[in-house]
């Protein structure tokens, strides 16, 4: 089960990711191997790893084969954006939740 306190912070959002694809341990998302080395982190997302297989001998990062791969938002924005459709919210209720829309009203 998910816990809502972990989605707050985006350095246990990568955690919890990271344990849910890996529960055995990283391997690469390309080849399927477990021989991978760490690579640092993101330079805009410190808490996102950076990984290289030694089998393929490509690169890859925490996100890297998942919906959430190429998004440039950080990852509690769209975990907490699931959470919010799983309650059934609208596009337009999410964006007012997170300040994105302000409601227009009619005079």
């Amino acid at each position: 089960m998910l816990h809502l306190q972990n989605l707050l912070d985006d350095a246990k959002c990568y955690d919890e990711v990271r344990e849910r694809r890996w529960p055995e341990g990283v391997c690469c998302p390309h080849c399927a191997s477990p021989e991978v080395t760490r690579q640092g982190h993101d330079t805009t997302q410190p808490s996102r790893r950076k990984y290289r297989c030694t089998a393929c001998r490509r690169y890859f990062d925490d996100l890297t084969g998942t919906i959430f791969a190429g998004h440039h938002q950080p990852l509690g924005v769209w975990i907490w954006c699931l959470y919010l459709m799983g309650l059934n919210l609208s596009n337009e209720q999410i964006g007012q939740e997170w300040g994105l829309i302000k409601m227009m009203r009619t005079a």
